[in-house]
């Protein structure tokens, strides 16, 4: 690997920094100094990734889809297919025939 000496040079200066216990005491154009040191730098290289979908991002949104959907399911069914709601269901449409339905039960 290439040393990079730009960045050798900001690490050394940065380590000295932190070591010298002298106050600082700077122009008011000091900013102005930094970014132009920094302009002159430029950006940095960064490797660009080749595809920016990948098929697996397809398939995992599609598990999280289904996964939600399963909850979904899952809680409706819990909530308004248990046996409470079922026979309170029941008895509301016909309280007459379900209490006779039930006393034939007990019999």
């Amino acid at each position: 690997m290439k040393p990079n000496k730009t960045m050798e040079r900001i690490e050394r200066a940065l380590w000295n920094a932190g070591r010298v216990s002298e106050s600082f005491v700077g122009s008011s154009d000091w900013p102005d100094g930094v970014m132009a040191e920094i302009r002159r730098i430029g950006p940095l290289a960064a490797k660009s990734s080749v595809r920016v979908h990948a098929p697996a991002t397809v398939w995992s949104w599609a598990a999280a889809v289904a996964a939600c959907l399963v909850v979904g399911i899952g809680w409706y069914a819990f909530n308004d297919l248990n046996a409470d709601a079922v026979l309170a269901g029941l008895f509301l449409d016909d309280p007459t025939g379900w209490t006779v339905n039930l006393m034939l039960v007990e019999m």
